[in-house]
């Protein structure tokens, strides 16, 4: 499996050459250019705000600055977005343990041991759709209706793609069947 660099590393070698973060995950030619393209804006601030300063009046060279700190400010982002949708695209070993002892713990009726494992989860990764959906199925089981539904919300939400959506329906269709009394 493969490993990803911790963001704060990322991050950093970012800050002191923007395009580095990118070369670390992988995408080298979009780091080459986002380095290339950085070093010129910054190169041609720097000329025109110390090498010609009578050339560009001055608030030009304040508004190029600013510029060149929203550009900046874009490309950690991306950064960020980048490096987060690779870890939920590559997993982590822990994660996947830690999901299969829950699982483990759910089909087995320890619903605080699995709850916890969800909990860890998705203190780990807050928009974890499996550790959510799992959380639903545990607060279902509990007859918690008002829990599973909020986790079913949040599941869909964080579901971005549809990728859950058979999963989603499926628990929504148990719960509503644990709502509804049954004729006697």
């Amino acid at each position: 499996m493969t490993r990803l660099p911790h963001p704060a590393g990322l991050w950093v070698a970012n800050l002191l050459v923007p395009g580095t973060g990118h070369i670390l995950l992988g995408r080298i030619a979009f780091g080459i250019l986002q380095a290339l393209l950085w070093a010129l804006g910054a190169d041609l601030w720097l000329a025109v705000a110390f090498v010609w300063p009578g050339v560009v009046s001055p608030w030009k060279v304040v508004l190029l600055g600013i510029l060149a700190a929203c550009a900046y400010v874009v490309s950690q982002v991306t950064l960020l977005i980048l490096w987060r949708s690779l870890r939920r695209h590559f997993g982590d070993d822990r994660r996947d343990g830690t999901f299969k002892a829950a699982v483990a713990a759910y089909l087995e009726g320890r619903y605080d041991e699995a709850e916890r494992a969800c909990r860890s989860l998705l203190s780990r990764d807050p928009d974890d759709v499996e550790a959510t959906l799992q959380l639903a199925a545990i607060a279902r089981r509990r007859s918690d209706a008002g829990t599973a539904r909020r986790h079913l919300h949040r599941a869909r939400y964080l579901d971005e793609e549809g990728l859950w959506d058979f999963e989603i329906d499926r628990e929504l269709s148990a719960l509503a069947e644990t709502e509804t009394p049954k004729p006697s």
